[in-house]
């Protein structure tokens, strides 16, 4: 089993596409740490540690900023907060309240939570964090590199940001319309005589949504290192079969590539971060917008025509977006 993003013993199995296969499938599991045999904590879990240390060093100021200043003054933010807190007003403003309305402000915490957890667990799977410590740690005498690869290139860390996704969607659900109505929402509107058949499917329905999260974003974290793996053992490959001549023009090509799939690997880590935010706020507006906008409707009859169009406008960018 190798442990390594390089590592050579890959190359050697390129030409067996099966054993390759499972060999590239393991560089992307994440490492064990035991004492006396128990497996204590693993590189994906200190990855995922080291994110929220992150989002507490960076978010606790700013909230702490406007949590201390004065109801009539407004804290200019200026430097690594400028930047943070424009990515959240525009998720805010421009994304979320267009699909949650007046409910956006109850769910921003825990989507803001989840676009920024996983784009940083992204964006550190992607930094060359194993040749930095085995540097650092073999000057002191230790072969270790505690973390390394990327935590939602984890089937189960994406399972679990998607299940606590799934528990959130239905108790907003629950909550906005009340248990009765949450459950009238598997007939769809039918008669009672075709819950044997809508309710299955609904049930369906809603439990393919968070699996859709999970596997999306865990395809495509492992899809990419995938490729980059294969990507350079092409390049060693060449030099084994062309020589030292054909070997080099391959593995510029190689290179070249690499780079390529490295910037696109950065705009995936934004993308996928912002699929996953964006649709968990659209399955929670399908469950709670809806009777909202049917009390605005009461109120402010001569409104309705201009916001009832948002939430369809959002349910068919998402469905777009998830097909």
């Amino acid at each position: 089993m190798t442990d390594t993003l390089f590592d050579p013993s890959l190359l050697s199995n390129l030409s067996h596409p099966v054993l390759a296969a499972g060999e590239l499938i393991d560089s992307v599991k994440p490492k064990y740490y035991e004492t006396f045999g128990v497996k204590l904590i693993n590189s994906h879990i200190l990855l995922m540690l080291l994110s929220a240390v992150l989002m507490l060093a960076i978010f606790l100021p700013m909230g702490r900023r406007y949590a201390g200043a004065a109801s009539t003054e407004k804290p200019v933010p200026d430097g690594t907060s400028n930047f943070f807190e424009a990515i959240m007003l525009y998720l805010r403003d421009d994304v979320v309240r267009p699909i949650l309305g007046d409910a956006t402000n109850t769910y921003i915490p825990l989507l803001w939570t989840f676009f920024f957890f996983i784009l940083f667990n992204n964006l550190i799977g992607l930094l060359p964090l194993e040749p930095l410590q085995r540097g650092l740690f073999g000057a002191l005498g230790l072969d270790w590199y505690p973390v390394y690869g990327a935590a939602t290139a984890n089937l189960y860390v994406t399972g679990a940001l998607a299940l606590v996704a799934f528990v959130v969607i239905q108790i907003a659900g629950i909550r906005a319309n009340g248990l009765g109505e949450y459950l009238k929402h598997f007939l769809a509107g039918a008669p009672a005589y075709m819950a044997p058949i809508l309710v299955p499917v609904e049930i369906i329905g809603m439990i393919v949504k968070p699996v859709a999260l999970m596997i999306r974003l865990y395809a495509n974290m492992v899809g990419g290192k995938m490729l980059l793996l294969i990507l350079t053992g092409l390049g060693v490959t060449a030099f084994e079969a062309m020589g030292p001549i054909g070997g080099t023009g391959v593995s510029l090509i190689v290179i070249v590539g690499s780079v390529a799939i490295m910037v696109l690997k950065v705009f995936v880590a934004f993308l996928q971060a912002y699929i996953f935010m964006f649709l968990t706020a659209l399955f929670i507006g399908l469950l709670v917008v809806h009777d909202d906008h049917e009390e605005h409707d009461e109120e402010h009859a001569h409104d309705m025509d201009d916001t009832a169009e948002l939430p369809e406008a959002a349910v068919q960018a998402g469905a777009r977006m998830a097909g």
